[in-house]
């Protein structure tokens, strides 16, 4: 065990996960359409590289829902960056390879080959694939390697890392939207490598538990962890030397600033995840008040260049679904409000709303059960370790995050596998999974049976995931609910 927790801890080993959950992704990815999502995003791509403007008026994508009309024209409602970044490679697609983004619409079961790439009757690579292949899967395969990263880090040893980074790929709710062009795999991306920068900049890596409870070396995470607990030492780290001292700060600084960015990327995907600005930025204020600069700092360039590319689109600032009026006209199917959603219509519609939400037909817990775990962890670490303060903040703005789902929306996100919204939030949750799989550690027998759930939950969560993996567009039921 000793020897197998070393090669899975070696960094070489980063490069195998990574290509082996590209090679996953490319055996499962969609070839063409399925979503109001896809096509809303679609149609931004090909108007930008075929026709040069945001306006969609001019493609067969333009029979989404997800679409806003301003300036006598119909623009996607999604928010620009991740699209105008696709647009760049499907530029070098259309213009290099000669491929065309095909309006066609694929429902898996009706397809021979559930719409992916390999068909019994040989192959078929489309530019949709191309492009959701290089944005999501990739963005799901390096948050898979980065969350590994992060367990070791935290001092989980190679075996445990591994197989938590592992369920996180295929037995959480990134796998079925790992595979279809949807925002919610690389804001989870950028949000879990703010949420690692917050991390690093306050030195709360490494808490290792005992060998049997899959604890590992301290390695880099423990010198980080005991110069957090020792500033004074860890402040002349030469024996006294200012410079060095000066350069680790300045370091620091950076950290907070890259934490910042990417939590703002995130939201900037994703703009119900601005709460998460606000959350760990009140962790930040509180308790390591000098990253706060840089760490707005980084936060506010997002959101700048946000701005820019919607005025070069239609002529504001604003995001385009802020404007209630822009989704009031003929043939629309969505409500005139802020983002085109409504909710809590009366106490018994919030009342099952929330409860399907959470535990019932849409249910989060329903659907990934490991999540309960993942729980459990949140509150160990807010009981008994240093990240005490960021798992308050962590929880905090999952609160808020809810409980603006819950006020704001009625439809847990259309047709689609479980309640969607909640994806990005998914790793953020995982990372305390290691906290709630060793809760026992100090009791054998008890341990062995806690451990033992632990994974009966992933299994269940895994079954459910991959009925996802074969259709993310379709309302489907978990295998436990109440």
């Amino acid at each position: 065990m000793t020897r197998l927790n070393e090669v899975l801890s070696r960094r070489r080993f980063s490069v195998i996960l990574f290509v082996s959950f590209m090679l996953l992704w490319a055996l499962l990815t969609k070839v063409h359409t399925h979503s109001w999502q896809e096509e809303s995003r679609m149609a931004t791509v090909q108007t930008l590289v075929e026709q040069g403007t945001f306006v969609i008026d001019h493609t067969e994508f333009n029979r989404t829902g997800d679409k806003v009309f301003i300036n006598e024209h119909f623009y996607s409602d999604k928010t620009p960056l991740l699209s105008v970044a696709a647009a760049g490679a499907y530029s070098i697609l259309h213009n290099v390879f000669g491929l065309t983004l095909d309006p066609t619409i694929c429902v898996p079961d009706e397809d021979p080959a559930a719409c992916r790439a390999f068909t019994p009757t040989g192959t078929r690579f489309t530019a949709f694939y191309w492009l959701t292949l290089i944005f999501i899967g990739g963005s799901a395969s390096l948050l898979i390697v980065l969350f590994w990263q992060a367990m070791l880090n935290a001092g989980a040893n190679g075996t445990l890392a591994t197989a938590l980074a592992v369920a996180l790929g295929i037995a959480s709710p990134l796998a079925p939207y790992s595979i279809v062009f949807a925002g919610h795999v690389p804001a989870a991306l950028c949000l879990f490598a703010g949420f690692t920068f917050l991390i690093t900049a306050s030195g709360l890596e490494a808490c290792p538990y005992p060998p049997h409870c899959g604890g590992g070396p301290l390695g880099v995470a423990g010198v980080q962890s005991q110069e957090a607990a020792n500033p004074a030492k860890a402040s002349t780290p030469d024996g006294g030397n200012g410079q060095a001292s000066t350069s680790k700060v300045r370091w620091n600084s950076w950290r907070f600033f890259f934490a910042g960015f990417f939590i703002s990327l995130a939201a900037n995907i994703d703009l119900t995840l601005a709460i998460f600005i606000v959350a760990f930025g009140l962790w930040v204020l509180f308790t390591r008040w000098r990253g706060l600069l840089p760490y707005a700092l980084g936060a506010l360039l997002p959101f700048a260049l946000s701005a820019v590319v919607n005025y070069w689109a239609a002529g504001t600032i604003m995001p385009l679904y802020f404007d209630p009026k822009a989704y009031d006209f003929v043939g629309t199917v969505l409500n005139t409000t802020v983002g085109g959603t409504n909710g809590f219509y009366s106490w018994e519609f919030g009342t099952r709303y929330t409860y399907d939400m959470f535990i019932g037909q849409r249910g989060l817990f329903s659907f990934t059960p490991m999540l309960i775990f993942a729980f459990v962890g949140i509150g160990v670490a807010i009981k008994q370790r240093q990240p005490r303060g960021l798992a308050l903040a962590l929880l905090l703005g999952s609160l808020i995050f809810a409980a603006y789902l819950i006020l704001r929306t009625d439809n847990f996100g259309g047709l689609a596998w479980g309640t969607r919204w909640f994806v990005p939030l998914v790793p953020l949750w995982w990372y305390f999974s290691r906290d709630a799989y060793c809760v026992m550690r100090n009791k054998p027998r008890a341990a062995f049976v806690w451990q033992a759930l632990f994974w009966v939950a992933v299994l269940i969560s895994f079954l459910t995931a991959a009925q996802g993996l074969h259709d993310a567009w379709r309302d489907i039921f978990p295998l436990l609910r109440l």
